[in-house]
């Protein structure tokens, strides 16, 4: 559990992108995971390994424990935008916080350009998950009040546990302007 450094140069989601033109189904719910991106990106900026490992409460979720979670919904979300199956259980515990915080930042990008190219034919997009043998399919509406907004969630319990940690995000993080807060 590595903690992260402050470089915004890598990673996606510094700042939120611009707004597409047009609305359309899919360039909502693109600029949607374009919000958590950059949520998410600040809300993991600065962790060291002390707020990584913090859990408020004996029977609570470490932070890294809720990041892990957090890329198990975005995997689930990118696998919707590629048309692929989801087939649980996943086990991403064994990653390092930097490889966690860049797969996640980066799956968020790849599913947020693939809605927005596909803006017209957001119905196509399914949510097609298998236990055993058996494949349950789920349409877009179930995404979106699913693991796009449980992943949005999530990264709010990530501002509240390091701020109780003692490691704020930075105060000029602004999700309504989106840019970067230096």
């Amino acid at each position: 559990m590595q903690a992260t450094g402050n470089d915004m140069s890598k990673l996606p989601y510094s700042s939120i992108p611009e707004s597409p033109v047009a609305y359309s189904p899919g360039s909502v719910i693109s600029k949607m995971l374009d919000g958590i991106g950059y949520r998410y990106y600040w809300s993991t900026d600065g962790l060291t390994p002390e707020n990584i490992s913090y859990r408020a409460a004996k029977d609570s979720r470490s932070l890294f424990e809720l990041i892990v979670h957090i890329y198990d919904l975005v995997h689930g979300i990118e696998k919707v935008a590629v048309d692929e199956v989801i087939k649980p259980p996943y086990d991403f515990s064994s990653l390092s916080f930097d490889e966690l915080r860049t797969m996640t930042l980066t799956s968020i990008e790849r599913s947020s350009q693939i809605f927005l190219h596909n803006g017209e034919s957001i119905g196509a997009f399914n949510l097609k998950f298998q236990r055993d043998e058996k494949i349950w399919e789920f349409p877009m509406w179930n995404v979106l009040v699913g693991p796009i907004t449980d992943t949005a969630y999530h990264i709010g319990q990530v501002v509240f546990l390091r701020r109780l940690a003692g490691n704020p995000i930075h105060p000029k993080v602004d999700p309504f302007i989106g840019q970067a807060p230096y």
